[in-house]
């Protein structure tokens, strides 16, 4: 019997069918899913780069447009912080000095899970980077990508960015993130593309900081420059008109530097300069308030703010002169520095940062008039000098032709013969109006701009004329000598020699009758050559008389080498004979040194019986002062 399957085949049928559609669709819909969400995430992608995008253009605008480092920082931390899963954002600079420690320039919180990240959150250069890790970041110079463990504590994910300057690791950029994220490369590119901008706004900040400094800094020493100088002082004469705080200014000028370029080269020059700022800075460090600085040359300046009475403004003065009179090797030469010191404070009425400059300069000359190695606080009678130098300086130069000069003649007498042995020429100027004016100001004046070689030369043939009339009228064997006193720009003259001798020709005056006279301290800056010109003029037929010999910087060294014929010691001896017992036992070591030597020694300084009768005990034979006779 045959089975018909009927209906029921044909229901099998539509369930396979309906099987077949379902899974079809299933398949389907998965593509169609995929495929959204492919496409989801592609914009998801594109959208994301594209803030990164106009992220990196934003930081680039504002690295263009002239802000600060740490503005620029924070507005990338606040850019970055929103787009990504960073919780916390800091950059740390590593210190300058070289201790490998690193300090956070700057630090920013997002705006979700700020309690959580807030704990994290460095307070300090202790808590800050790890070494290994700086390490890591300046050998790599990329990005480094840390998740899970060995993260900062409380983190799951930190990226660390070093931003590099010509090879070194100026920053690190930290961003840090609660949960776990892997790397991403578009990310990295973006950090790494934010740390170039920052490099070089790092770069031109370096390169202006390098030009700023260029500008207001001396390149041998590294001592701020005048410029800076003054625009220091300015700022602090300001402030303390408006708050009455005290300052000073010292000018400090070294002792014959030239002498150190022209003997020894420009390299030893600088060399010189080099350790004598080293000395200068052991002085300040140890003094508070200090601002040095090097005008130029061999001057330097220094500004100190604070209480500081005169007294102590002195000692500072002194300690520098002691540190630099210490001896230094330049180059296999042994040298002495000293300085000439001028001190000013702010009690003077000064307008202007040029007064008060002013003013220091002016003490310090004064201490260069003395001799140089000394500190002279500034005072309103050397302004008054200077001015009384303005007018000198005007009229000095016409007072020759105008023949306004005149001599007068102190005697020298050997006392022993009672008669005069010789006149020393004393120059002395009467202007147009009458006015005798002060021999040590306007000689000075004369050295300084050069004119003493014609006054000198003046003085000269006039003392040979007049020792020449003088010696008309003496008795063979009694006529006198001229004393003639001989500048050290005189002395060296080349044709010095030759003048001498055409004089004593033009003259008639014979070769004993005139001195030149010269202090041990013209002889000083070049010896050599100041022997060779004493040599020269002794050639000439002159003699030669050491002045103010014991004062200064004498040495008894130099007798052994200068060519001389005659000792006057300096008249400090004869003030201070009866005051100081040493002084009395050193005149009679002189007296017996020029019997030794076969010189002719001539006391000055004479103003009493009493002391011409000691000097005389002691062994002493020609004399000069007051009491000797007053010059006319």
């Amino acid at each position: 019997m045959t089975i018909n399957p009927g209906p029921k085949s044909e229901v099998t049928d539509y369930e396979a069918l309906y099987r077949r559609i379902r899974r079809r669709y299933e398949r389907e819909r998965e593509v169609r899913m995929e495929a959204e969400r492919i496409a989801e995430d592609g914009l998801s992608q594109l959208y994301a780069r594209n803030r990164q995008q106009a992220l990196m253009e934003a930081v680039a605008a504002q690295a263009n447009s002239g802000l600060s480092v740490e503005d620029i920082v924070r507005f990338a931390f606040s850019q970055a912080c929103e787009m990504g899963p960073w919780c916390m954002a800091l950059a740390w600079l590593p210190d300058s000095k070289g201790s490998g420690r690193v300090f956070r320039l700057a630090s920013h919180l997002s705006g979700h899970e700020n309690a959580a990240a807030g704990r994290a959150l460095p307070t300090g250069p202790d808590n800050a980077l790890l070494p290994s890790i700086c390490s890591r970041l300046q050998i790599e110079s990329a990005p480094l990508w840390l998740v899970g463990e060995g993260t900062r504590a409380g983190m799951q994910t930190v990226l660390m960015v070093p931003v590099m300057v010509s090879g070194r690791m100026a920053m690190v950029l930290e961003f840090d993130a609660l949960s776990r994220h892997e790397s991403d490369p578009y990310t990295l590119a973006m950090f790494s593309n934010i740390a170039r901008q920052l490099s070089h706004v790092l770069e031109r900040r370096e390169t202006a900081d390098l030009l700023r400094h260029e500008a207001t800094h001396d390149a041998l020493t590294g001592l701020p420059n005048r410029k800076a100088f003054l625009a220091r002082l300015d700022a602090i004469m300001e402030r303390d008109r408006k708050t009455g705080h005290d300052h000073a200014v010292m000018f400090i000028d070294l002792d014959k530097f030239k002498m150190v370029n022209d003997s020894f080269g420009h390299h030893a020059g600088d060399m010189f300069l080099i350790e004598i700022v080293n000395r200068l800075r052991r002085v300040f460090d140890t003094e508070e308030n200090c601002f040095i600085a090097r005008l130029g040359g061999d001057e330097f300046t220094a500004i100190m703010t604070g209480q500081r009475d005169r007294a102590a403004l002195e000692k500072i003065g002194a300690r520098i002169c002691q540190e630099l009179e210490l001896e230094m090797v330049i180059d296999g030469h042994h040298l002495r520095p000293s300085a000439s010191i001028g001190i000013v404070t702010s009690d003077h009425d000064h307008k202007s940062s040029a007064d008060i400059v002013r003013d220091a300069d002016l003490a310090m000359y004064e201490a260069k008039r003395r001799g140089g190695d000394r500190v002279i606080l500034f005072t309103p009678d050397l302004l008054a000098r200077m001015h009384h130098a303005l007018i000198l300086q005007g009229e000095l130069p016409d007072a020759l032709e105008r023949n306004e000069f005149l001599l007068h003649y102190q005697p020298i007498v050997d006392v022993q013969a009672g008669r005069v042995v010789g006149h020393e020429a004393l120059l002395r100027w009467r202007d147009r109006r009458g006015v005798l004016h002060d021999p040590a100001a306007f000689i000075r004046n004369a050295e300084e701009t050069g004119l003493i070689v014609p006054i000198g030369n003046w003085v000269l043939e006039q003392a040979l004329r007049h020792v020449v009339a003088f010696n008309r009228d003496q008795a063979p064997g009694h006529e006198i000598a001229a004393h003639v006193n001989l500048s050290a720009n005189q002395l060296r003259q080349p044709d010095m020699p030759r003048q001498v001798r055409e004089l004593l020709a033009a003259t008639g005056a014979k070769a004993e009758w005139i001195v030149l006279e010269i202090t041990e301290d013209a002889l000083l800056p070049d010896m050599d050559a100041s022997v060779r010109h004493l040599a020269a003029l002794r050639g000439a037929g002159a003699r030669i008389a050491i002045n103010s010999f014991g004062g200064g910087r004498s040495s008894l060294s130099h007798l052994g080498i200068i060519p001389f014929d005659i000792i006057k010691t300096d008249r400090g001896f004869v003030k201070t004979m009866g005051t100081h017992g040493h002084t009395v036992d050193v005149l009679r070591l002189m007296a017996d040194l020029g019997q030794r030597l076969n010189k002719t020694v001539i006391i000055e300084g004479v103003e009493t019986q009493t002391e011409q009768d000691q000097l005389r005990t002691l062994g002493f034979r020609y004399m000069q002062g007051f009491h000797i006779g007053r010059p006319a």
